[in-house]
């Protein structure tokens, strides 16, 4: 063997040797990047907690099992990302904890973006609007949240609702015990708005309601992710986005809420 055939042979050995473990590399910070990720691509369940104790978005049903638009919703990302889904119930003080120890892929449990958690966990986009919005009757002339200060307002007394007229400084503020008593107010006749949380007006029982977007102070939904999960997260926004274009949000919110719902802003 020639000196210069031995180089050439020495020289593609380290160039195989220097590949092979830029590729181990490149497998083991995957891995350590999305764990969660690879575990569904080899078949496993979606692991999703949840507290079944805030119905419609999480309750027991008759038969023990968990059930409710976050259960629905969950199944339906399952589908989509072609894998079983399993639920874990846990209170809801433990719930980002669960993801954070890898005891769960997955919070969908009427999460609200909390800013103090971003360092250890990764969030979906909205699927909820749980804010605060202003409602008024189908007929009303009211278009914009300025006109409010023309009439009469409903809210509950010391809510969020309550704070927001007045910081507003909102000349005629009339004051109810409960979220269903100021829509009730504004119902009949004896307020020409309201202003509650979304949830509450989508929840009210009655029809006949406009509840106006955007919410005047946003509160949304989300799912909880690993903070090592990039890949799945990307997978969960993408699904969630299709759910919102494809009526697949809409349907599942009209199973659970007699008033429409407004959509979370994307």
């Amino acid at each position: 063997m020639s000196p210069r055939t031995r180089s050439i042979l020495i020289f593609a050995a380290r160039m195989a040797i220097a590949l092979t473990g830029v590729a181990l590399l490149y497998v083991m910070l995957f891995r350590a990047q999305d764990a969660a990720w690879l575990r569904l691509q080899q078949g496993e369940a979606l692991r999703v907690a949840m507290d079944p104790s805030f119905p419609p978005f999480d309750t027991v049903d008759e038969a023990g099992q968990v059930a409710g638009f976050d259960v629905d919703l969950a199944r339906e990302l399952g589908r989509r990302l072609h894998v079983p889904v399993t639920f874990i119930p846990i209170a809801f003080d433990g719930l980002a904890d669960a993801v954070m120890a890898g005891r769960a892929d997955a919070v969908i449990s009427a999460f609200p973006l909390d800013e103090r958690l971003t360092e250890d966990v990764r969030y979906s986009q909205p699927y909820f609007e749980a804010g605060l919005v202003w409602v008024t009757p189908a007929d009303s002339d009211l278009t914009t949240p300025e006109q409010l200060a023309d009439g009469t307002v409903a809210v509950e007394w010391g809510s969020q609702g309550d704070a927001w007229a007045r910081e507003q400084q909102l000349p005629h503020i009339l004051r109810t015990e409960t979220p269903d008593e100021a829509l009730n107010a504004m119902l009949d006749g004896r307020a020409d708005a309201a202003i509650v949380d979304a949830v509450s007006a989508a929840l009210f029982p009655k029809p006949g309601l406009i509840t106006h977007a955007p919410p005047l102070v946003s509160d949304p939904y989300v799912i909880v992710l690993p903070k090592q999960a990039p890949r799945l997260t990307e997978a969960v926004d993408e699904a969630l986005a299709a759910m919102m274009t494809d009526g697949t949000w809409r349907a599942l919110a009209a199973k659970y809420f007699p008033n429409p719902s407004i959509p979370p802003a994307q």
